[in-house]
């Protein structure tokens, strides 16, 4: 389960650095109206927010199996991992310009993704699972 919570958590440390690299380039984009940069800051904190949630999951609840942590923790992965990509959909012509950023962040979710496969096939041969009540 450590080698699941190393994968996440260096999944979410690097998107929190990756956005906070980004971030200041975007404070002084002059097509962008002070209520855009605003939500762009709000979005990078509740980004931090998320990731801090899913590194407190993966080294508490889910270091002592409990199954809900992991249902919480995809949930979440699907919000902060996979939002680039959902937003991309959503708003095409938004998305930044540079192809790399699209690899960078799949690499990252692939990651991600991949600590979830490890604690989910620990949570299935552990046999008995905790579930938090």
């Amino acid at each position: 389960m450590k080698n699941a919570a190393r994968l996440i958590t260096l999944a979410s440390i690097i998107q929190i650095l990756g956005y906070a690299y980004a971030l200041p380039g975007h404070l002084d984009e002059p097509s962008w109206s002070q209520h855009a940069q605003f939500h762009h800051v709000l979005g990078w904190i509740w980004l931090v927010g998320l990731n801090i949630a899913i590194i407190a999951l993966v080294w508490g609840p889910l270091q002592k199996k409990d199954k809900i942590s992991f249902w919480i923790l995809l949930i979440l992965f699907l919000s902060a991992q996979g939002g680039h990509f959902m937003a991309s959909l959503v708003v095409p012509a938004g998305r930044p310009s540079e192809w790399w950023y699209d690899y960078a962040l799949g690499s990252m979710t692939l990651i991600f993704a991949i600590g979830l496969g490890i604690a989910w096939r620990a949570l299935s041969d552990s046999g008995s699972v905790a579930y938090h009540r």
